[in-house]
């Protein structure tokens, strides 16, 4: 809708994670990088945690396009399986196989088979899970148990889990003891800091095509960071938020006062400094903010 008002080639700031949107912020490269030596070495399964909003599910597709030519990449997301069946027709689906009217024990042969036996899949499989937190024990357990096929002394199948703290938490517990001992890397995403999140703005911007002071002024860069704490999904939020806005009200760049403006909106709250103005401290003072149901 404001793409051609500001300039802009496409939408800068995407409601859903696009693999050439990544910003190789520190904690999510370091990320990237220690679950792609997982990934390459093929010793265990890597671990993927932050909180919502922190950019998980962009840096599974990061990977799914690293190693989209050596390995047969398959995503899922964890909240939409339940069972065993389930699970393994969704693996199956996702390598164009046939799943359908088969019993759990003919779709787990049909599995091996092809990672074991056949020359269809010679380098193995990837396999990324999304929101892992909210699959059943016994998917964990069936997933612990695929990283076990090998053929000639090599895994044929590489697994990274990603989801919450609650995902971690739940290694703790002893029936899974087994596979937490499988676990051969964990990584941790944090928010951005406030040169990143400025950064992250201004790339942002210019893979749409656009020229960043043209779009936010400093003022409104720096405003973006106060707000959000650095949590991308709300950098992404907010500042799509403010676009549309100003489009409306045909007003560029993007002040300050704006990106306040948009966050009351998106809100329907009071903006996130009335409560500093309020006890006599600056944004460089106070580190939390309530964001309401936007992060959720």
């Amino acid at each position: 809708m404001y793409e051609a008002y500001f300039g802009f080639s496409q939408r800068p700031f995407a409601a859903s994670p696009l693999a050439n949107r990544y910003f190789p912020a520190a904690s999510a490269d370091a990320a990237r990088q220690t679950l792609a030596r997982c990934v390459e070495r093929g010793g265990g399964a890597g671990l993927l945690i932050g909180p919502p909003g922190m950019g998980k599910s962009l840096l599974l597709q990061v990977l799914a396009g690293q190693f989209a030519e050596r390995l047969r990449v398959v995503q899922l997301a964890g909240g939409q399986l339940q069972t065993r069946r389930e699970l393994l027709q969704a693996i199956l689906y996702e390598l164009q196989l046939p799943y359908r009217g088969l019993e759990e024990g003919e779709l787990r042969l049909a599995l091996v088979d092809y990672l074991t036996r056949g020359d269809e899949c010679p380098q193995g499989m990837l396999l990324l899970v999304d929101e892992a937190q909210t699959l059943p024990t016994l998917l964990l357990e069936e997933l612990r148990l695929m990283t076990n096929l090998a053929r000639g002394g090599e895994p044929r199948v590489r697994l990274v889990l990603a989801g919450s703290m609650e995902l971690e938490e739940r290694f703790a517990a002893p029936e899974l003891a087994a596979f937490s001992q499988r676990l051969t890397a964990r990584c941790y995403l944090e928010p951005f800091d406030r040169a990143e999140t400025i950064d992250y703005v201004r790339f942002q911007v210019a893979v749409a095509g656009g020229q960043t002071e043209r779009v936010f002024t400093p003022a409104a860069m720096e405003a973006v960071y106060r707000a959000t704490d650095g949590i991308p999904r709300l950098a992404n939020q907010l500042c799509d938020h403010a676009l549309l806005l100003a489009y409306q009200a045909e007003e560029r760049p993007v002040d300050a006062k704006a990106i306040e403006a948009a966050w009351a909106d998106l809100n329907q709250l009071p903006s996130p400094w009335e409560d500093e103005k309020g006890n006599g401290q600056s944004g460089q003072d106070s580190q939390t903010i309530e964001f309401g149901s936007l992060a959720e």
